[in-house]
């Protein structure tokens, strides 16, 4: 009778699967994460504080390589000068050599080298997480604008000659990317043209894991890769081919689509019906592979986790008006047949709008002059109508926290003969407002963003195609006379106060000038004329009060009675 018993107890057991190993082997079973700081897709975490993830179980001394972290703005994989440590349970890497800089998006890794005494960690786990945005205050006004080696496509910024500021690298249409070197104060000079083919698209990653920032050109019929010296020198030229002659590279990202923790490739290919392909790096920025991802007639691509599974799905636009999500099985193989009607977008961008833990999708909507904004119920499920009214024909569009309050943010820019730059302010929720509209270069194309003047807020940069020229958006305006780079002197602005007119001086020949009002938004925009001045006819019936004239990098109060 007790052999009954204990047989059908042991039957249950199995059943019910407690019965998985004996009492003492519980410590055999492999790791498994149980927290991540910061959150996946995190907004405004600190630019010094750690990045942490804590297992079930302690971690083998060798487990300490299997956290990976990667910044597209400064230090490339920041892990490679500075490991993550190991203690106890936890893995951390904390950026104490310097901060991570304002707004930017960090990627990070958790391979399956992270392991216990019960073997290793069964998936990795990827993320990213969003930077705090600073202390801006959302009004901008002109900057520097930078000429280029020819008519500005993609570009970006990132601190490419490893002097802890950003400089700014552009793709042109005269087989160049342009490299200009920041002095710190959002100057750029330098006349560094790297050959490329004609540039579509440009990106910045450490695809060879040695701590710098290497460049991504996309052009017809290839892609290249040049790697960085560390100085900001681009060499060793590696040529990623199409699949034929007649295949065309619009847009590409970068990131650990498998999980082995480093950069891999994605790039659009428009025509035929597998036109994404998934080249994977070896580490060393050697990429190969045939994957090809079906979907339709995909344009401009983005990686996100939009299930919240712990990898980098796919974004593209795509035909008919829609946006293409494929989602990641997390070995880089990619599959759905989702799409989320928008308006006509040529570009996209993702991130938390709404403050709920997931991913969010935005796409500029060129015919209705709106961006749609479709929320994620965290499975990668996109729903809702929200259209936000932006200037004519927007291009592009950015997704950051231009007036420091912790939410995203939109800027778009204008193209097709508008030159103008749009910014709408969050609540918080994901509703968005205001009207700032910014007078830009002509042509304004692509919209990026970064702390140009190290004045520790986000700045906003437009590439102005088919002019040689990029417009630099100082943000906020009202403390600028004493940013880092301005001074006191070689502007002069009479009469002041003014009566409907005034006259400003010192600036170089055909500089662009800017009146604003206390909110941001531009009353005037003109040029200088050959000689350095230009005179503000004021719009009639102006009220009585303080305005700010933005010209040759510098900013005057400007009183009206």
């Amino acid at each position: 009778m007790h052999f009954f018993y204990s047989s059908v107890r042991f039957r249950l057991a199995l059943r019910s699967g407690l019965l998985l190993a004996p009492a003492g082997a519980a410590l055999a079973q492999a790791p498994v994460i149980t927290t991540a700081t910061p959150m996946a897709n995190a907004l405004a975490a600190t630019r010094t504080g750690p990045v942490t993830v804590s297992f079930s179980q302690p971690l083998t001394a060798a487990s300490a390589g299997a956290l990976q972290v990667f910044s597209n703005q400064r230090g490339g994989r920041r892990t490679a000068a500075a490991p993550a440590t190991v203690s106890g349970s936890t893995l951390n890497f904390a950026p104490t050599a310097y901060p991570f800089m304002p707004g930017e998006t960090v990627q990070y890794t958790v391979t399956t080298a992270a392991a216990g005494l019960g073997g290793a960690l069964g998936r990795a786990r990827v993320g990213q997480f969003t930077v705090a945005g600073g202390t801006g205050t959302g009004i901008f006004s002109l900057g520097s604008a930078p000429t280029v080696g020819g008519f500005a496509n993609g570009g970006a910024m990132g601190d490419v000659d490893g002097d802890g500021d950003l400089d700014l690298l552009v793709a042109t249409q005269s087989t160049t990317v342009s490299v200009r070197l920041n002095d710190g104060r959002g100057h750029f000079a330098g006349n560094t043209e790297v050959a490329v083919l004609t540039g579509t698209s440009l990106l910045l990653g450490d695809v060879d894991g040695d701590g710098d920032l290497d460049m991504v050109n996309s052009s017809p019929y290839r892609i290249s890769v040049h790697l960085n010296d560390g100085a900001g020198v681009f060499s060793d030229s590696r040529q990623i081919p199409l699949v034929s002659s007649s295949s065309a590279a619009n847009d590409a990202a970068l990131g650990d689509v498998d999980g082995d923790g480093d950069l891999d490739l994605l790039f659009t290919r428009p025509g035929g019906p597998t036109n994404i392909a998934v080249r994977l790096n070896d580490g060393t920025g050697t990429f190969s592979g045939t994957r090809e991802v079906e979907a339709g007639s995909a344009h401009s691509i983005l990686l996100g986790d939009v299930d919240g599974d712990g990898d980098l799905d796919v974004l593209a636009t795509g035909a008919a008006n829609t946006v293409i999500i494929r989602l990641n099985d997390g070995s880089g193989n990619f599959t759905g047949t989702q799409q989320v009607a928008t308006g006509t977008a040529y570009h996209i961008t993702a991130g938390d709008v709404d403050g709920d833990g997931d991913l969010d999708l935005l796409a500029p909507n060129l015919s209705l002059n709106t961006v749609s904004v479709r929320l994620n119920d965290g499975n990668g499920n996109f729903s809702g109508t929200q259209e936000v009214s932006v200037g004519p024909h927007p291009v592009s569009v950015a997704a950051i926290d231009v007036d420091g309050d912790g939410d995203l943010d939109l800027a778009t820019t204008n193209g097709l003969g508008s030159s103008t730059l749009s910014v709408r302010i969050n609540n918080g929720s994901g509703l968005f407002s205001g009207s700032q509209d910014i007078a830009v270069g002509n042509f304004a194309d692509q919209v990026f963003a970064g702390d140009a003047d190290g004045d520790g807020d986000l700045d906003l940069v437009t590439n102005n195609s088919p002019g040689r020229s990029v417009s630099i958006m100082l943000n906020g305006s009202t403390a600028l006379a004493t940013a880092r780079g301005y001074s006191s002197t070689g502007v002069s602005l009479w009469p002041n106060p003014s009566h409907g007119s005034s006259m400003l001086s010192g600036l170089a020949p055909h500089a662009p000038v800017q009146v604003l009002d206390p909110l941001g938004r531009v009353l005037l925009a003109i040029t200088s004329e050959a000689d350095g001045t230009a005179r503000l006819v004021l719009p009639e019936k102006l009220s009585a009060g303080l305005y700010l004239v933005c010209g040759g990098g510098q900013v005057r109060r400007l009183v009206v009675e």
